[in-house]
């Protein structure tokens, strides 16, 4: 049996400060332990909530609007929407991670998932591997929402970023979207070239011979299909490509940097920081 320490304010009880930009946790619900009762927030609150169910059940509303949280299922709550769930009474435990956070203006897209009620979004991780992914995920920015270090909010941003990422990728409608190669051949083509040598510099030029079209109808084209210019595209790429490779490898962050077709590792770490917010080496730090 694991009840959470009540020496530790726990966001279930109402007096909780959610007072900041940024706040997780962990709530472990058993059945009778303090934490065992409905929380209800009729008016919602001023940020975003996202939870993970990681054991036991939890059921949302009551009556005909009630559903429920299993392991691997994802809520996340908008700004005013109801707060009214506890464990399900049928299960003897309800474990979930759980962020509450203020979101920056260009995550608004992440946060409209399709299956949506009341207010409350709603997300079922089948596959084991995304589920640790996304796990993993969470505890990161649990324990980086909690240290003192220099620039840990703006790495806590970070992951969250790349957190909501993934989970609008799990969103269906995503899935189909990349599933219909909606995309004009042509763009599709260019992105591959870009993603299969991130490496080379070639200008636009080169790319619009490579499809047969003038470097203005694919400048109009790539930016109609995409919405971002076809050098903000890569350049997107790469950073995406050099928190990965700082967060899973040890490779010199110079050689990072000539991998994806920077010469200037200054330059590189002030893309990287206007990116992500903190430059690689703190990124890195964090792991």
């Amino acid at each position: 049996m694991a009840d959470n320490d009540p020496t530790e304010l726990s966001p279930l009880l109402s007096d909780y400060p959610f007072d900041m930009d940024l706040v997780a946790g962990r709530t472990l619900i058993e059945k009778d332990n303090y934490l065992d009762y409905t929380i209800n927030r009729p008016q919602g609150m001023k940020g975003y909530i996202i939870n993970l169910t990681t054991r036991g059940r939890g059921a949302v509303f009551d009556g005909e609007k009630t559903f429920l949280a299993d392991k691997g299922d994802l809520l996340l709550f908008s700004p005013q929407a109801i707060h009214h769930y506890c464990r399900e009474p049928a299960y003897y435990s309800w474990y979930h991670q759980w962020i509450y956070f203020r979101p920056r203006t260009f995550w608004i897209d992440w946060l409209r998932w399709s299956s949506n009620e009341n207010g409350i979004g709603r997300l079922s991780i089948q596959d084991k591997e995304e589920y640790q992914t996304i796990l993993d995920l969470f505890l990161k920015i649990e324990n980086l929402s909690k240290a003192n270090e220099i620039f840990a909010k703006d790495t806590t941003m970070c992951f969250l970023e790349l957190l909501l990422i993934k989970c609008a990728g799990l969103d269906p409608k995503n899935v189909e979207h990349k599933s219909s190669n909606s995309l004009d051949l042509r763009i599709d083509l260019v992105c591959n070239l870009i993603l299969n040598d991130l490496q080379q510099n070639h200008k636009i030029e080169y790319f619009a011979n490579r499809v047969n079209l003038s470097t203005s109808r694919l400048t109009h084209l790539f930016s109609q299909q995409l919405g971002i210019s076809l050098t903000q595209w890569r350049e997107n790429q790469r950073m995406e490509n050099a928190k990965k490779l700082l967060y899973t490898s040890d490779i010199s962050i110079m050689s990072i940097a000539k991998q994806l077709g920077f010469d200037d590792q200054l330059y590189f770490s002030k893309v990287f920081k206007k990116y992500c917010g903190v430059s690689p080496s703190v990124f890195r730090r964090s792991r």
